[in-house]
């Protein structure tokens, strides 16, 4: 995240060491909650899969929860050059 300007290095670390292990996969929790902390959004959180609501915690202190087309346009620069 050093490499996409808007993108916070430092808090994707602590939102990583704080909220990684709050997902239900094991897996998934590491870079959902790393790009939540550089984009300074708020991930995951109560949502509906097939018409069921699914009462997840959110991941990331991010007033935003919206992910609107800059921060899409953010995430997938910073997924380009960590890739």
């Amino acid at each position: 995240s050093f490499f996409v300007k808007g993108a916070d290095a430092g808090n994707a670390w602590r939102t990583v060491r704080r909220d990684a292990t709050k997902h239900r996969s094991p897996n998934a929790g590491w870079p959902e909650a790393a790009m939540a902390g550089a984009l300074g959004l708020a991930l995951a959180g109560p949502r509906s899969y097939d018409g069921v609501m699914v009462d997840d915690a959110f991941m990331g202190e991010g007033g935003h929860r919206d992910a609107e087309s800059a921060y899409i346009r953010r995430a997938l620069k910073l997924y380009r050059v960590a890739d």
